[in-house]
């Protein structure tokens, strides 16, 4: 915290003394250089750029070498005027700027009058001609049009060159901010991108996205694919860029509503088949209902209050609102007793092949584990448990027969639910003066879902029937931007996040168990009172998980400086985040209770076919397990700093170079209460070490700030230089050639455990795990624990010999942050008619990524006691579970099987035998590297046509994970054998889009029939079609959970959904699966295959669209929208990497995507 508050001040007094730069600007850019016709540079010229919707002008001068520098513009429509002495007036009109355009605008003089002009129509060249940057924007007029899931504009990025869509798939609505934002980016960290909303980040510190404004206003959206510029940071090397629209002079605005429902969408594959529900027979199979509306509003215009304040020329307002109502239903079926067995009967019990299934009296077994059944297969009444019995009261009888002699699956019901979202953005532009403007800007998101799930609840424990989920993202930020000199300019901005969740269920929230029969001692215990969760294995559960809210703060600041010194356009800056983190401890407050079949089956440690009943063992009152938490509130907080510094440098009239220099840091997780467990120190001696001979124990607990232990979770690098160069040479004027190089650190976000703080106490159910404790029937399953009392937080009273005969999570704190190497090389040609042909290559080389699951099993046992057979030839598991004399008898008094007079003996093999588990999250040894080449065509609108396409080939492998646990390496962790990989979810070695919009060329003004009119007009004029096509290759599959029986490639020229590899490969001779892996062996077998792929995604969205002209600027479009408009389905998992399963090599039934759905829509605009 120290070195925290140090940098804080350090920057504070620097943004005091020095105005500083654009950290991740969002505006475009002028540059260019005044000349004569003798190319000699003009100085001390008038420069004025005059935005044409709001009529405001900036002003600035050419420096000694002609040079001169106009940022921070607002992408939209521009006229810039050049005047010098003695030349003539230099006018280039109707100029369109760009989201981070850099816009090159040489302009040369001719001698003559300033009453005399040379007057240029149309935007800069679409060749990006100053920087090495590879980027997509995409405009508004795409944004507004193109049809998405849920008219979310993050969709479109999909459409960009270099982007893999890589996270779910199924819901990409606005508020389905996990799916949204689970991309890829140039062979970057799947969601680990910068997103920036007005310049201002727009992630949370573990990169979701908080808040996604409305599509109607968003005036541009870019994706920078590989940026070498020094003021973008804390990226896998992907930035993503949205910005408002803002208002003019003109009042402008549009209303508009969608429609769609289940009648005009297609059905789900897999309920698309002859299907009985609730006794009814649907030959065609049961499409679920689902309704959606979606409506709103958006309006834009000066600050005008009469006859107070007359903000044209110089105040506008935007404001945008839009609203979502769904409702719908996720049809489910679920598996609930059958009435005959509920009462203890189980003589009507079959298990899928008919056979009878026994119930065994656990109370009759014996030394070999061997029970006695219960005659007649029935429980006697005085044997059932009065707190299992009322339990049973609030559990639904099933609605159907079910299926097979098991009666499964005898409660299908639709899961209906609703869902409201709705977002508003407001922003407001003023113009202080001739060189101060500042902006204000505040959107908000407010989500409700409510599902009526089934949580085994009948309406006494759970009056609502709901399950609701509720979310908020927040952001309200400022920009103050001032002209100091004519070639130089400050920019400071602000901004506020705030994201709010409440997940969990308010099922059975409030209840008092002790209505159950639980002993009010117990109850008295609790920290909340919650309906109790009930787990009966093979059956739906009773109740659910109690509401966990949380919250997560983001504050930022950015102090911004541009100046030009001769060809030099510098730019240097600086960045304070601070990241806030919340949450509800939640969980189980009032207990959670599993049940499962051993007590009842005929042998205790043996499972069958035929015995056992997790019902009947419910019903006897004996759990499998318990346990009841008490949780605490943590509350986390840290900061990322930045600082940097760029040169644009103007080399030649042809050639420009790109030179930054950035620095981050970004200090570890703090809880504000310093209630962390802060690692285990891996190399100290165990507190009990020398209480145990024969073993020598390493590891202790350290706890946030005690004993001086650092309170962050992680130390803070300090040396996180990142260089960024880049060059680009105009070969000639419709060609340039780029590259560049650029490293960046992704930062982290790491929390710890609180352990002791918060407590959980599991119950003791038996004392040698052939016969159960009474449980249930005790009133108190806890009974068996000292005084039967829970386990209350006992904090750091115990200090380095805390969680002993536990689990234990430690750090890696001392370590670099993971961070990317990026670099590329591409040409672009500009043709005729507004097309951009670019072909590029692009790299990105990941070191120090944590390492596959951020957690790592440390207490494993040796390699050289693994693989003992008997001589029979099989693992010799009785000599490693083997009871021998345990060292550590009574000082574990944690964990039972630690802590007896013998213990197994491959326990005393292990790393670290005292405790149950040792995990290291955070360990940094990990690395990727992909490679990738793109081909893409881009076309500005014009002529009714606007599009983008690319086609890219790629190939992304990674080595993130060790084959098995014993390959780590303690001592030297760097020298950890990786097992080389594809990158799941990422290498796609093929993709193609092409996404855009083209007003047909008919009626008036158009190609033809430019002269209709009246009626004619209106039939013919006016129509639209927009369309996005995607087309990508399949991720690799995942390896079955066996080694192969024979060699050769799984892969099949032919694969179907039944056989999508060769598993004949996986059978013995006899044509019998192969065997698993076995207990106590080495892993041998790959976790993918590196040549069988899942099936590719192929989608079409489509709509058409006609516009009615109503009055002079108010038009009214009808739209018809088609997502899914094939209606492929995409089966993209697999259903089992179980040898022995009958679904083995089978894809799974369920499509990944969304059947093809219909959207009619309706704008009115002026």
């Amino acid at each position: 915290m120290r070195f925290s508050l140090r940098v804080i001040c350090v920057l504070v007094v620097l943004a005091a003394l020095i105005p500083c730069a654009p950290a991740q600007e969002v505006r475009a850019t002028i540059v260019g250089a005044v000349t004569d016709a003798s190319d000699a540079a003009v100085p001390g010229a008038t420069v004025k750029v005059t935005n044409l919707e709001r009529n405001t002008t900036v002003t600035v001068e050419s420096n000694a070498s002609g040079s001169f520098i106009t940022p921070f513009l607002a992408p939209g429509t521009y006229r810039l005027e050049v005047e010098a002495k003695g030349f003539q007036k230099y006018v280039r009109d109707n100029m369109t700027l760009q989201a981070q355009e850099r816009a090159r605008l040489d302009v040369k003089l001719t001698l003559g009058e300033l009453t005399q002009s040379v007057m240029v129509t149309g935007s800069a060249t679409q060749l990006e001609t100053e920087t090495a940057s590879r980027s997509q924007v995409v405009a508004s007029e795409i944004i507004a049009n193109l049809p998405t899931q849920g008219r979310n504009p993050f969709q479109i990025a999909w459409a960009a060159s270099g982007v893999v869509k890589s996270g779910a798939w199924r819901y990409l609505r606005s508020f389905d901010i996990g799916g949204t934002t689970g991309i890829s980016i140039n062979g970057g960290r799947e969601g680990q991108n910068e997103v920036l909303l007005d310049g201002i980040s727009n992630v949370r510190a573990e990169w979701t996205v908080i808040s996604i404004p409305t599509t109607e206003s968003v005036q541009e959206f870019k994706v920078q694919a590989s940026t070498f510029d020094a003021q973008y940071g804390r990226t896998s090397g992907g930035v993503i860029t949205m910005v408002t629209k803002g208002g003019g002079n003109a009042f402008h605005g549009t209303a508009f509503e969608y429609f769609q429902n289940d009648k005009l969408n297609a059905n789900q594959s897999e309920l698309n088949q002859p299907a009985t529900v609730a006794g009814v027979f649907y030959p065609k199979g049961r499409k679920p209902p689902n309704h959606i509306n979606q409506f709103g509003a958006m309006g834009s215009g000066p600050i005008i209050i009469p006859k107070v304040f007359n903000g044209k020329n110089r105040a506008f307002w935007m404001l945008s609102w839009e609203s979502m109502r769904q409702r719908s239903a996720d049809p489910d079926v679920k598996t609930f007793p059958i009435p005959e067995i509920r009462g203890g009967d189980f003589s009507q019990l079959f298990n899928a092949a008919g056979q009878q299934v026994l119930i065994y009296d656990p109370t009759t077994t014996i030394a070999d584990g061997t029970r006695t059944p219960f005659a007649g297969n029935r429980i006697p009444s005085s044997r059932l448990d009065p707190i299992a019995l009322k339990l049973l009261t609030f559990y639904p009888q099933p609605s159907a027969q079910g299926t097979g002699p098991a009666r499964i699956n005898n409660f299908p019901y639709p899961s209906m639910w609703r869902a409201s979202f709705d977002q508003f953005v407001g922003r407001a532009d003023v113009v202080v003066n001739s060189k101060n403007n500042v902006f204000f800007r505040y959107n908000e998101n407010p989500f409700s879902e409510f599902r009526a799930v089934v949580f085994g609840l009948d309406n006494v424990a759970e009056p609502t029937g709901n399950a609701p989920l509720l979310r908020n993202g927040r952001n309200v930020m400022m920009n103050w931007t001032s002209t100091l000199t004519p070639t130089m300019t400050f920019d400071l901005r602000a901004g506020v996040n705030r994201w709010e969740e409440s997940g969990g269920s308010t099922i059975g929230a409030g209840y008092d168990p002790k209505q159950l029969g639980f002993d009010p001692t117990l109850v008295g215990q609790y920290k909340a009172y919650q309906f109790p969760y009930i787990g009966l294995e093979g059956y739906q559960n009773m109740g659910s998980n109690a509401v966990s809210p949380g919250i997560r703060d983001t504050y930022s600041l950015q102090p911004n400086l541009n100046k030009v010194i001769g060809k030099h356009f510098l730019k240097m800056g600086m960045e304070i985040r601070q990241y806030n983190r919340a949450n509800y401890g939640g969980g189980y407050p009032s207990g959670i209770f599993t049940f499962n079949k051993n007590w009842t089956q005929a042998v205790s440690n043996r499972a069958d076919a035929v015995s056992g009943n997790s019902l009947a063992t419910f019903l006897l009152g004996y759990p499998s397990a318990a346990s009841v938490q008490k949780n605490i509130d943590p509350y986390y907080r840290h900061y990322y700093y930045a600082g940097f510094f760029h040169d644009d440098w103007k080399i030649t009239p042809r050639l420009s170079m790109n030179l930054g220099l950035r620095w981050d840091a970004e200090s570890g997780n703090v809880e504000r209460f310093d209630r962390a467990v802060n690692g285990l120190d891996l190399n100290a001696a165990s507190p009990i070490a020398n209480r145990v001979t024969g073993l020598s124990l390493k590891g202790a607990v350290l706890f946030a700030g005690l004993n001086g232990a650092p309170r962050a979770l992680i130390d803070t690098p300090k040396t996180n230089w990142q260089p960024r160069v880049g060059l680009a040479y105009r070969l000639k004027e419709s060609w340039v050639v780029r590259g560049g190089y650029g490293l960046y650190y992704m930062g982290e976000d790491v929390l710890g455990s609180t352990n002791g703080f918060s407590r959980q106490t599991d119950a003791i159910v038996s004392s040698n795990g052939l016969t159960p404790y009474p449980g249930l029937k005790t009133a108190n399953p806890f009974i068996a624990l000292p005084g039967g009392k829970l386990l209350d937080p006992i904090g750091t009273s115990l200090g380095a010999s805390s969680f002993l005969g536990e689990g234990v999570t430690t750090f890696m704190r001392d370590r670099a942050l993971p961070h990317v190497h990026t670099y590329s090389f591409d040409i672009q040609k500009e043709m005729k008619g507004g097309f951009l042909l670019e072909a590029g290559y692009a790299g990105n080389s990941a070191r120090r990524l944590q390492i596959f699951g951020n957690s790592f099993a440390l207490n494993y046992n040796p390699t050289s006691e693994l693989g003992r057979r008997t001589p029979a030839g099989v693992i010799d598991t009785a000599y490693y579970t083997a009871q021998v004399p345990n060292p550590m008898a009574g000082l574990l008094p944690n964990n039972a099987s630690l802590n007896g007079a013998t213990i197994q003996r491959q326990i005393l093999w292990r790393t670290f035998p005292q405790y149950s588990g040792v995990n290291i999250n955070s360990v940094p040894i990990g690395s990727a590297q992909y490679h990738g080449a793109n081909l893409k065509v881009t076309k500005r609108m014009g002529h009714g046509l606007s599009f983008l396409s690319s086609y890219g080939v790629g190939k992304n492998l990674r080595k993130i994970r060790v084959l098995n646990p014993q390959d780590f390496v303690l001592s030297n962790w760097n020298s950890t054998p990786l097992v080389k990989e594809p990158d799941q979810n990422i290498d796609t070695p093929q993709k193609f889009v092409i996404a855009g919009i083209y007003e047909l060329p008919f009626g008036k003004g158009k190609k033809f029939a430019s002269a209709a009119s009246g009626l004619v007009n209106q039939l013919i004029g006016g129509w639209q079609i927009n369309y996005d096509v995607t087309y990508q290759k399949g991720w690799v599959v995942d390896y079955p959970n066996a080694p192969q029986n024979a060699p050769g490639s799984a892969k099949l020229d032919n694969p179907t959904r039944t056989q999508w590899f060769n598993t004949g490969l996986w059978k013995t001779p006899s044509g019998t699966p192969v065997a698993t892996q076995e207990p106590f062996t080495l892993r041998t077998f790959p976790f993918l295959f590196s040549d069988v792929r899942r099936p590719g995604y192929k989608n079409w969205d489509a709509s058409l669209s006609k516009i009615f002209p109503i009055y002079e600027e108010v038009r009214l479009q009808f739209r018809f929208e088609m997502v899914n408009m094939m209606n492929h389905p995409w089966f993209a998992d697999m259903a089992s990497t179980d040898v022995t399963s009958a679904a083995f090599g089978q894809l799974n039934p369920t499509q990944r995507n969304l059947p093809r759905f219909i959207k009619l829509g309706m704008h009115l605009t002026f």
